[in-house]
């Protein structure tokens, strides 16, 4: 048995034994360790309880990256290994006590896996690890599988936040994620009355991270992905409705809003997710502006008609995470303010969200009719 295989063996006992001993107090929890394998990459999450020192590094015989989290336990479920497809540049992750006071992830990689980064988002904290080939880029899928030549079917609604995360809470108590399930059941309800095939993310008040809800999207082949949100502002008197498209280009204004819909500080993009959403963004970004387009007036219009004050704020550009991963168009639709008394009364009744959802849903069938003209026409 060489070295390497020795100490590997040795640590594993280790790890057994230290995971039998008695938890100390005051530790955080590893509360998840999920896996999503990407055409171009693997992502590694793993979500603790609160925000925790970790650093990572590498291994060799066989070749191995790590996280070492300091004052943080993770229970045995957790530990149970995790394997990625057989395309994948991750072979298995598997999870364990490194120490009494330490927690360790280990990413057993595949052969030519020479790209990785790792950083970390809050609310909630979370490690996240994107492995990548060497040479690694988007690849276009099959003529016959291309969303751009193919009719718009399949739409993935996404309800921003839920469960443990209300997202904005506003004026009277109204929360976020219960205006826009409540949005977004009906506009499901209106979708399917017109042709589509519809999947939400999420059809309940629970908790997904955004990786799962692009996920949700990618794995599905979705043609469409929409996530729907509402907006907060430090000025209360600030009303109205503004959708967004995915950029790494953004200002002041809109790095606001997208760090509260991360859930984490713009400055904490890293460099890969930079240039993986400007090798989407030559893809998708002409068939996203329109679809944003056909959306946010149509939206207007609706809303118009029952609120007549509706302010237009615009379609802009953001780095939103939920959109950096969808393998299709995605937009994200801010439907009002919660943070404004009167938008907050309006956005919290049945009446508004009769209204968002038939606006949302002609502009959809709008883009759809659009799409499929141009297919005929071979443009």
């Amino acid at each position: 048995m060489s070295r390497g295989s020795q100490l590997t063996l040795l640590a594993g006992v280790l790890l057994l034994v230290l995971g039998a001993g008695k938890r100390p107090a005051g530790l955080l929890d590893v509360t998840d360790v999920r896996v999503f394998d990407h055409p171009t990459h693997t992502r590694v999450v793993v979500e603790l309880s609160g925000s925790a020192r970790y650093h990572t590094g590498t291994l060799e015989d066989p070749a191995r990256l790590y996280i070492d989290i300091d004052g943080v336990w993770i229970e045995a479920p957790l530990r149970e290994p995790r394997s990625s497809g057989a395309s994948a540049p991750l072979r298995r992750v598997r999870a364990g006590q490194n120490t009494l006071q330490r927690a360790r992830v280990v990413m057993e990689l595949a052969e030519g896996s020479v790209n990785h980064h790792t950083f970390h988002l809050k609310q909630p904290f979370r490690i996240v690890t994107d492995v990548y080939r060497a040479g690694s880029a988007p690849e276009p899928t099959p003529d016959d599988d291309r969303f751009d030549q193919r009719p718009v079917r399949r739409i993935v609604l996404d309800p921003g936040h839920g469960g443990k995360d209300p997202g904005a809470r506003g004026r009277g108590g109204v929360k976020e994620k219960d205006v826009v399930l409540r949005v977004s059941r009906l506009l499901r309800d209106r979708l399917r009355q017109a042709g589509f095939e519809v999947v939400m993310t999420r059809e309940r008040d629970e908790y997904l991270s955004l990786e799962e809800r692009t996920d949700v999207a990618n794995r599905l082949k979705g043609d469409l992905f929409i996530s729907i949100h509402a907006n907060a502002s430090p000025n209360r008197k600030t009303t109205g409705v503004e959708t967004y498209l995915l950029d790494t280009r953004y200002d002041r204004q809109t790095a606001r809003v997208a760090a509260r819909e991360n859930g984490t500080s713009i400055g904490q993009l890293n460099e890969l997710q930079r240039i993986l959403a400007s090798l989407r963004l030559g893809y998708h970004e002409r068939y996203a502006v329109r679809l944003a387009r056909e959306i946010h007036e149509s939206l207007l219009e609706s809303l118009r008609g029952s609120y007549r004050g509706t302010s237009d704020l615009g379609v802009k550009h953001g780095p939103f995470l939920v959109l950096f991963m969808a393998d299709m168009p995605a937009i994200l639709v801010e439907v009002g303010f919660v943070s404004n008394r009167a938008e907050a009364r309006r956005l919290s009744s049945k009446a508004f969200a009769r209204a968002a959802a038939a606006g949302i849903a002609n502009g959809i069938v709008r883009y759809r009719d659009e799409h499929a003209r141009r297919l005929v026409a071979g443009r």
